[in-house]
């Protein structure tokens, strides 16, 4: 067993397709697996996810993104953003079924001649900015782009879409506009399949489902907002956390009264004490704003960390009266006993979001299905 690692709950993580699913009965689910799979481990997730019927394809990020995931999925693939318009990169993606996401006319053009080039046509997904103010093309010049981009023989169009600006937040007025915006686009081209729904606009604004909803962050059992989980709560919806993050000690060591910990010196020990000390720092993914601020589970107990973050190591304070040992394990983000240390906790004590504590656990750690 590695000094840290990652667990995912392959239970929980088909327990939270099925509940999406049950409140999406028309629509497709496509789990959205970018970014090592939202920080849980790309091939893990792949490997559970490719066998469920209720997953219809994958998102990615960009080009390379998909071009990994090939190899591990026979589903369709979907790049939801850039790529890089090379043609050697472009070369690999010829009858691999993955989509491209296009948001100006010049690449259109572009994989327009190079289809004609191969003798292929390039599938397609044409992204408008309804109010993101991101990648997509302008509202009013989207519907005669599809016009064009329809008489551009190499290019078939696989879907079009826009993406919501605040659909986690309390008031849906603005994400009710920018579905508004959409629909006026699809009554032009009934015969495409449009998207909009991220988890938390499927369950904010449950007529933007359309035809395909991308599951993201509420996949992993992680809710985007408090207000979204007060929702989904309200709908049924029941989601299980599938990653759980763990190491062990590597060291324990007795402190006196009045030494100090760490670079810095930012905690100073006002009695005698022990430590633990963890080979798990910011390079690992752990955020140095937690210096002095977080906890970690050690046998059901919460141990605060002290003094700041190092790259590689933390050190947490051992209870009065704990007993523990050298190669105890440690979690980071999980349950031990009655007690649970959640993304959303550590996200709150970093002034940072659930998003961004999982998607930095370094890559290099490794993810073990349980």
């Amino acid at each position: 067993m590695p000094l840290a690692w990652v667990e995912i709950n392959k239970a929980n993580l088909v327990h939270n397709l099925q509940q999406y699913k049950n409140i999406i009965p028309h629509a497709q689910i496509w789990p959205v697996i970018k970014s090592n799979a939202y920080g849980h481990g790309l091939a893990s997730v792949l490997s559970i996810l490719e066998k469920e019927k209720n997953a219809a394809g994958f998102m990615l990020a960009n080009l390379d993104e998909a071009l990994a995931v090939r190899v591990l999925s026979k589903k369709p693939l979907m790049v939801l953003s850039y790529f890089d318009p090379e043609e050697s990169q472009l070369l690999k993606i010829v009858d691999q079924n993955i989509s491209l996401t296009v948001y100006d006319l010049a690449t259109a053009d572009y994989l327009n001649d190079l289809g004609a080039k191969l003798n292929t046509k390039f599938q397609i997904n044409i992204k408008v900015d309804t109010g993101t103010s991101r990648l997509g093309f302008r509202v009013e010049e989207a519907a005669d782009v599809v016009r064009q981009i329809q008489h551009k023989p190499n290019l078939e169009i696989f879907s079009i879409f826009s993406h919501f600006a605040e659909s986690e937040a309390e008031d849906q007025t603005f994400s009710r506009g920018q579905l508004a915006q959409l629909n006026q686009i699809k009554k032009q081209f009934p015969d495409i399949l449009f998207h909009i729904a991220c988890s938390a606009a499927a369950i904010s604004v449950p007529d933007s489902q359309l035809d395909i909803v991308r599951l993201g962050l509420s996949l992993y059992g992680l809710w985007p907002s408090e207000p979204s989980r007060q929702r989904g709560e309200k709908l049924g919806l029941d989601l299980h956390t599938v990653l759980s993050w763990c190491t062990k000690i590597v060291q324990i060591k007795k402190i006196k009264s009045g030494e100090s910990i760490g670079y810095n010196r930012t905690h100073i020990f006002e009695h005698d004490g022990q430590l633990a000390v963890l080979p798990v720092g910011y390079n690992e993914g752990y955020p140095r704003a937690l210096s002095n601020k977080s906890e970690v589970l050690i046998k059901g107990k919460r141990c605060p960390v002290r003094g700041n973050i190092c790259m590689n190591l933390t050190m947490v304070e051992i209870p009065q009266g704990l007993e523990v040992k050298v190669g105890d394990r440690a979690t980071l983000i999980g349950i031990d006993d009655a007690e649970k240390i959640s993304a959303e906790y550590l996200a709150g004590q970093a002034q940072s979001i659930n998003y961004e504590i999982v998607t930095r656990i370094n890559t290099d750690i490794p993810r073990i299905i349980i």
